[in-house]
């Protein structure tokens, strides 16, 4: 054991070289960006491995790495199940449905972003324009997410105020993606989801050796949590925990906006666009599933050992409260104040990997973001006479106006991370699921419909977010209209594009009629 300024120290050192890793590869990356298409999807040459890996960790991100465990620390593991478990079949649904069609295409008609997909597929430029609203709203949210998890942590560890600790996380992936582009992300998240997986096998071993193994954990945390009028425990009974409106929650995140809603995630979904060989899609949604499948339930396993050391040591609870972090607290007191007394090198690496799960996500967040503005708003519906050199150099500076907002909403951050990335989540899902899923499977679709749908799914899920959810919160929010919001918009967005397509002219883009072989084309 070592003293806390000791453990800080060594875990700071772990940091510093991590980050200059990182920056470095960034640096190295800028000499290969020659054009858009390098900065966007990397030439289309990367290894499906490497975007394998990348995906997997945009998909944990600090929500399941920071946030999840601190959510299920304050009200049960039931949240494990209901949405880290169902998001592992969202990976080969995503290629099933979606991702041989994005890759084929995705030279013929040079597509780099979703609402490429979408334009091309329905036709017209309104689609797009929603699409990239919708984008931007979601990427607001689920960056703050990650911001948060990078200042709570670093704050914790290099003892500065929340707001310098997360600006450093802003400061360090800005300069990175904007140097590097696609390449520099795709090479950086191949070693920060390595460094997620070394993390979760730490994680598994410390909370076997701290608790004796899952039964008996689990076994002693019930026994302290039952209440003894009903007998049951609300930390292991979700419907309990939610008010009663456990199965709603599941029907809302375990069949809409985990599995399903994957589909509408561009900072994994839009990774497919740079496979160098589409015939290796399948390895893919493979290796998205198994890496997410071992890195998601390792950290929420965290999160129940926490429970389980704060129901027999008395003073945990208390450490946790006192760092004025509420549920997110979990994940700073246990690397920082726990492991960095007992083994800091261990804590480190559990450091290493939730910030690599966070830069994961925070660099596509802030391309696509970036992209939804320049390239699918301005260039494709306004300004298509734009040079290459014109929309490089546009989609880096509408980078960074992305980057100022994010940051100008970290500066008010909301109590929960998990909260935060869910709400970007949905939203993603609501927006783009419908209309993507639609595309491919049903050939009935119009350009009107799709358009529709997207204007809706988006619309409901940011109304229902921005002027209930937010100052209702989850529970109070799920007890008025019984589905996320995100699963309504999802669930009126599906509607919305059957209903108006059926009634509508058949208009529809060029990739279309690639999809649907058998629809003839218009003379």
């Amino acid at each position: 054991m070592v003293d806390i300024a000791t453990g800080k120290m060594i875990e700071g050192a772990i940091i510093v070289v991590w980050i200059a890793l990182i920056l470095g590869v960034g640096l190295w990356s800028r000499k290969r960006i020659k054009a858009s298409g390098d900065f966007m999807v990397g030439g289309r040459a990367i290894p499906v491995w490497m975007l394998g890996m990348w995906s997997a960790g945009a998909a944990v991100s600090a929500w399941a790495f920071f946030g999840l465990p601190g959510g299920i620390y304050a009200a049960g593991a039931w949240q494990h199940w209901a949405i880290c478990t169902p998001m592992i079949a969202g990976f080969p649904l995503t290629v099933i449905f979606l991702g041989r069609w994005m890759r084929v295409a995705a030279k013929k008609y040079n597509l780099m972003t979703m609402p490429d997909f979408l334009g091309e597929v329905y036709g017209g430029r309104w689609i797009r324009v929603f699409a990239a609203i919708g984008i931007v709203i979601a990427c607001v949210f689920y960056s703050t997410a990650q911001f948060k998890a990078i200042g709570v942590l670093l704050g914790a560890l290099l003892n500065l105020p929340y707001q310098p600790a997360a600006m450093l996380g802003i400061a360090v992936s800005a300069v990175y993606v904007l140097l590097g582009g696609f390449i520099a992300g795709a090479i950086i998240n191949a070693l920060n989801a390595s460094m997620m997986i070394v993390a979760s096998l730490v994680a598994v071993g410390l909370g076997y050796m701290w608790t004796g193994g899952y039964g008996k954990m689990l076994q002693t945390i019930a026994t302290a949590t039952t209440n003894p009028t009903t007998g049951l425990s609300t930390w292991l009974t979700n419907d309990a925990a939610l008010g009663g409106m456990g199965w709603f929650f599941w029907i809302s995140w375990a069949i809409f906006l985990s599995s399903f809603g994957l589909v509408g995630q561009p900072a994994i979904v839009q990774k497919l666009y740079g496979i160098k060989k589409p015939s290796t899609l399948w390895l893919w949604g493979l290796m998205g599933g198994v890496i997410f499948g071992i890195t998601c339930p390792a950290y929420c396993y965290l999160g129940m050992v926490t429970k389980y050391l704060a129901v027999t040591d008395a003073t945990v609870g208390p450490a946790i409260t006192g760092l004025g972090l509420g549920a997110d607290g979990v994940i700073a007191w246990l690397t920082v104040y726990k492991l960095g007394v007992e083994q800091p090198i261990l804590g480190g690496l559990l450091i290493a990997g939730v910030i690599g799960a966070a830069w994961s996500t925070i660099d596509g967040f802030l391309m696509m973001g970036g992209a939804a503005i320049a390239r699918d708003i301005i260039n494709k519906c306004f300004r298509p006479n734009w040079t290459d050199k014109q929309l490089l150099r546009n989609l880096r500076i509408s980078m960074l106006i992305v980057g100022v907002i994010i940051v100008l909403e970290t500066l008010f951050p909301s109590e929960l991370i998990t909260w935060l990335a869910a709400i970007g989540w949905a939203q993603f899902a609501a927006t783009l699921a419908p209309a993507l899923l639609l595309a491919t499977t049903w050939k009935g679709v119009t350009k009107i419909g799709g358009t529709a749908g997207v204007a809706v799914g988006m619309g409901v899920a940011a109304i229902l977010t921005l002027v209930y959810r937010i100052p209702m919160g989850t529970g109070n929010f799920m007890k008025m209209f019984y589905l996320d919001a995100g699963a309504w918009g999802m669930i009126l967005g599906f509607l919305t594009i059957i209903v108006v397509s059926l009634v509508t002219k058949k208009e529809r883009g060029p990739l279309y009629y690639d999809i649907h072989k058998d629809v003839p084309k218009p003379q």
